[in-house]
C-alpha cells in the first residue's frame, strides 16, 4: 500500500549538513557483532560518489538555476568518490585482519580476496578502490565480464534478458503494493516531499513550466505518475513527480558528498537534517516500490543473490558456476548499485532506517554477509549487516578505522533468526530462505 511504503522508508533520518552532525542510535553499532569464528565474508557494495546520470526530463529542464559542473562525465565515479570508498576498504581490511580472515602483514593468497564488478566505470573503479583499501600495495583489481557494452546479468538480470519481467505481472505487483489509490495516490501520499522539492527547484519558474501550454497552472505535484515497461520486459521506470523527486534528491546528496560548496548543494536551499529527510523520502519510496516489490526484486535480484549464497556455501568447487568467487575465497567483494542492494532487501525482507543518513542505500554503502562458526557445536551461521558512511562522514571525508568505524546496522532475516546466536541465521536455513526467494527460471546453474 502507498501508506505502508511511506511507513517503511519514510522514517529514514539523516545528519544535519554540518561537521557537528555525527549522531548515534541504538540501532547503529560501531563494529561487527562477535558470533564466533569468522569464516568468510561477502561485501555487496554500492559504488561511490558519482556525477549525475542522464535524466528524463534533463535536470536543466527542472530548474532555472545553474546546476553545478562535475569533474567527470555523467555517471562516472569521481576521485573523491574513489577516496571515500577506499576509506571503507581500509576499515574492512582492519576488521578482517583483526578477525584473522586476512593475513596480518602480507598480501592475501591468490583468490583469497576477490572482487567482481559491474561493467560501468563507477562500479569497476569502486571495486578497485575497495581492494586497494582492504589490501594496500597488493596490486589487486576487480574482475568483470569481458564486454563493457553488454549488461552483466549478475547486476542487471532483467536488462540483460536473463530474467525479463512479464509486463502485466509487474504492473499487478506494483498495483498490489499501492492498494486502492494506485499511482494516482502517490502525489497525496508524498505531498510533503513533492512540495518541498518543488520549492527547492522553484519548479514554476523552470524551463519545463515555461514551455508548458499553461505555465501559470504548471505545478510539480499535479503531474501524473506512470510506470513504463517495454514489451520485452527488460526496462522499467517510474515517470512523474515521485520519480523526478527521487532522482533530484539523490543528485543533491551526491553534491553534498562530493564536497561542493554549500551554496552549490541544492543552491544552498536545504535547511537542516529534517529537510534532507523530507527530500530523500521520495528517493527511498521510489526504490521501495520499484526495486523491493517482491516480484520485481526476485526477477532483478536472483542471479546476484544466487552468486552471494554460492560464495558463502562454496566447497572446493562450484559445479553449477553460480558464483564468480574462486575456490578458497574468504572475502568476496561485489561492485554493485543501489538498485542491487534494494533488490536483495526485497528478496530477503530486510528493512532498515538510518538516523544519520537520509539515503537508505548511500554511496559506498554495502550489505555485508558474514559466515561464521560457533565453536561449541561447529555449526555455521550467516549474519547480514548494512555498513555505510553517515552523511557527515561522507562530507568530512572521515578517515575510517577500527577506532573510528563506519556505521553498521544488523539486519535479521525474518523467519530465520536464532536468538542464541545474535539473531543470525544458520547456514542451512539461510540456504533454504535463499532458494525460496529465487525466481527458479532465473537462477544460474538450474
Amino acid at each position: 500500500m502507498a501508506a505502508s511504503i511511506a511507513f517503511v522508508l519514510g522514517g529514514a533520518g539523516c545528519a544535519a549538513p554540518s561537521a557537528a552532525s555525527h549522531s548515534s542510535s541504538a540501532d547503529v553499532v560501531a563494529g561487527a557483532a562477535h558470533h564466533g569464528q569468522l569464516k568468510s565474508v561477502v561485501i555487496v557494495s554500492r559504488h561511490g560518489v558519482r556525477s549525475p546520470t542522464s535524466t528524463k526530463p534533463p535536470l536543466q529542464q527542472l530548474s532555472s538555476q545553474t546546476w553545478p559542473e562535475w569533474p567527470v562525465q555523467p555517471g562516472q565515479l569521481t576521485a573523491r568518490g574513489a577516496a571515500l570508498v577506499e576509506q571503507m576498504g581500509r576499515y574492512y581490511g582492519a576488521w578482517l585482519r583483526e578477525e584473522k580472515i586476512l593475513p596480518a602483514s602480507a598480501c592475501p593468497a591468490p583468490g583469497q580476496l576477490y572482487a567482481w564488478a559491474d561493467v560501468d566505470q563507477r562500479t569497476r573503479l569502486t571495486g578497485n578502490a575497495l581492494l586497494r583499501g582492504i589490501a594496500p600495495a597488493c596490486g589487486l583489481t576487480a574482475a568483470h565480464q569481458a564486454s563493457l557494452n553488454a549488461d552483466d546479468p549478475v547486476f542487471h538480470a532483467t536488462e540483460s534478458g536473463a530474467c525479463p519481467l512479464d509486463p502485466q505481472q509487474a504492473r499487478r505487483a506494483i498495483d498490489e503494493r499501492l492498494g486502492a489509490t494506485g499511482l494516482a495516490g502517490l502525489n497525496s501520499t508524498y505531498a510533503a516531499t513533492l512540495s518541498r522539492m518543488s520549492e527547492v527547484l522553484d519548479f514554476q519558474a523552470s524551463p519545463f513550466c515555461r514551455q508548458s501550454p499553461q505555465p501559470a497552472q504548471c505545478r510539480f505535484d499535479t503531474q501524473p505518475n506512470r510506470v513504463r515497461i517495454d514489451d520485452a520486459g527488460r526496462h522499467m521506470r517510474l515517470d512523474g513527480p515521485l520519480g523526478i523527486a527521487s532522482t533530484v534528491s539523490e543528485v543533491f546528496l551526491l553534491e553534498y558528498a562530493q564536497g561542493l560548496p554549500a551554496d552549490q548543494v541544492a543552491w544552498g536551499r536545504i535547511r537542516d537534517a529534517a529537510d534532507w529527510r523530507t527530500l530523500l523520502q521520495a528517493h527511498n519510496a521510489q526504490f521501495d516500490l520499484m526495486a523491493r516489490t517482491p516480484y520485481l526484486a526476485a526477477r532483478k535480484g536472483t542471479p546476484l543473490l544466487a552468486d552471494i549464497a554460492a560464495a558463502l556455501e562454496q566447497t572446493s568447487n562450484d559445479p553449477h558456476q553460480r558464483t564468480h568467487a574462486p575456490a578458497g575465497n574468504r572475502v568476496y567483494v561485489l561492485g554493485a548499485h543501489d538498485t542491487n542492494l534494494a533488490n536483495l532487501a526485497g528478496m530477503l525482507q530486510l528493512n532498515w532506517s538510518l538516523p544519520d543518513q537520509p539515503d537508505n542505500t548511500p554511496p559506498g554503502g554495502a550489505l555485508v554477509f558474514s559466515r561464521w562458526r560457533d565453536p561449541a557445536d561447529a555449526t555455521d551461521y550467516v549474519s547480514v549487516e548494512l555498513v555505510y558512511q553517515s552523511l557527515a562522514q561522507l562530507r568530512d571525508q572521515t578517515a575510517l578505522s577500527l577506532a573510528v568505524p563506519p556505521k553498521r546496522v544488523p539486519l535479521p532475516i525474518p523467519g530465520c533468526q536464532d536468538a542464541a546466536h545474535g539473531n543470525a541465521c544458520s547456514l542451512r536455513d539461510f540456504s533454504r530462505v535463499v532458494e525460496q526467494a529465487l525466481a527458479p527460471d532465473c537462477a544460474p546453474g538450474r
